[in-house]
């Protein structure tokens, strides 16, 4: 199992080295050719559409891999049931995009972005399938197909924005990456699924209630979660100008594009994580120790890295017109450290049935991210809306979960994993000594 997990997690990771390189490029020639104003209405747009994005999930994906392992029988009932009410959630979440884009004052290119993107990505809800295969520890035909998906893509939008440099025609492509990924969704579950595909037929609308239910919290939390998230952006752009959005949104995305090695470490390990809850408990809590060490220790050497290089690296890949970028990222990275070890705390929430926590960590978080950055960015702009990014992190995904005695299990395990740095060798020594004698 540990395996299978391990290559599971290897197809997921070369996926993101490759999106992550690819996006890169990408961002270096977008920021480079549209300048920090078109640069930042482009990346506000994107920040509303991924507010959004939750009610497309309904906070289901961990769900689905829990009821497809629990009940492989049922796999097309759930399934396609959850892919009903994600539908439905998508749809909500474009009314909502479309009322903004109709009573803000954004101008027409904006506005007209937000609705093409907005309606395009309702067809992430066909998204569960990538869960399909999650649970089956078997990723690599999903991550052959957006990685091919990604490629099309990033090269439409380095081709256009050197031919026709325009907003609308960018949203576009970004609107053709959503489509391509919904019917690749839908063409790999009639490939592999076990109906060959989804069936109407077999939506069951009370048991999809049930599940809605279960995931209520999760909506919530998933909903807080992206809104401390993105809402930087968008607070960056009404009270300062869309060109801090610009300079702001490319520290961002360096330091944001590292966050998907975390997910896809602790989405892969899921599974057989919830195998050992059920059949040895003390084994369970050293792995969620030992994934929590290797996580934290991740983001650590990555911040150490950024920040040391991020003045020097920004301003020679973006230009001097991104100069504050540098100074941004230097502080927006060390988020990641907090934001690794939440990966594998919302996992561990799910297991436990702690769902309602999930809503109260990253409400606290969301909270504390939009009053910090109402009194922070009047005074430092994109600076201040780092430091409220890193401040906030740290509330939802470490400080709360000292709040309540069912969560300071996970509070003691981050806890440990922050002072590795002072305890590797008195708590690794024997692991390091073996390995040592074994090379």
């Amino acid at each position: 199992m540990i395996r299978a997990a391990l290559k599971n997690s290897s197809w997921l990771m070369s996926e993101k080295v490759f999106t992550m390189a690819l996006n890169l490029i990408v961002t270096i020639v977008l920021a480079r050719v549209l300048g920090p104003n078109l640069f930042g209405e482009l990346n506000y747009v994107l920040a509303l559409v991924a507010i959004v994005t939750p009610l497309t999930a309904l906070g289901l994906n961990a769900l689905v891999i829990r009821e497809l392992v629990d009940n492989p029988q049922r796999e097309t009932m759930v399934m396609t049931t959850v892919a009903a009410y994600r539908l439905l959630g998508a749809t909500l979440g474009l009314l909502g995009l479309i009322t903004w884009a109709t009573v803000s004052d954004l101008a027409v290119d904006e506005r007209l972005s937000l609705v093409i993107i907005g309606c395009a990505a309702t067809l992430q809800a066909f998204q569960v399938v990538e869960y399909f295969f999650q649970a089956k520890v078997n990723a690599h035909y999903v991550v052959k197909m957006r990685a091919l998906v990604v490629l099309v893509a990033g090269t439409l939008k380095l081709t256009c924005v050197f031919v026709y440099p325009s907003l609308i025609v960018i949203a576009i492509i970004y609107a053709f990456e959503y489509l391509a990924w919904g019917c690749g969704y839908i063409f790999l579950y009639r490939m592999k699924g076990e109906a060959k595909g989804f069936k109407i037929a077999t939506i069951d609308w009370s048991y999809g209630g049930q599940l809605l239910k279960q995931s209520f919290w999760l909506v919530l939390s998933g909903l807080a979660a992206v809104l401390y998230l993105k809402v930087d952006q968008v607070m960056l752009g009404e009270i300062v100008s869309k060109d801090a959005v610009g300079t702001y949104a490319v520290a961002v995305r360096l330091s944001e594009v590292w966050y998907f090695f975390a997910t896809a470490i602790a989405a892969s390990f899921f599974s057989s994580l919830l195998q050992l809850k059920n059949s040895d408990n003390n084994a369970y809590h050293r792995r969620l120790q030992n994934l929590c060490d290797g996580l934290f220790t991740a983001a650590f050497v990555l911040a150490i890295a950024v920040a040391l290089l991020a003045s020097t690296i920004v301003p020679l890949l973006f230009g001097s017109e991104y100069l504050v970028s540098g100074t941004i990222l230097a502080i927006h990275i060390w988020a990641g450290v907090f934001v690794f070890m939440r990966e594998l705390a919302s996992k561990w929430l799910i297991a436990e049935h702690l769902l309602r926590f999930s809503l109260l960590s990253h409400g606290a978080g969301a909270l504390l991210n939009v009053v910090l950055n109402l009194i922070f960015i009047p005074k430092w702009q994109g600076e201040g809306a780092a430091i409220a990014t890193v401040l906030s992190y740290a509330m939802a995904g470490f400080i709360v979960f000292w709040l309540t005695k069912r969560t300071r299990l996970m509070a003691l395990i981050m806890t440990r994993s922050l002072l590795l740095p002072l305890t590797l060798w008195a708590r690794y020594w024997g692991f390091l000594k073996k390995t040592l004698k074994l090379s």
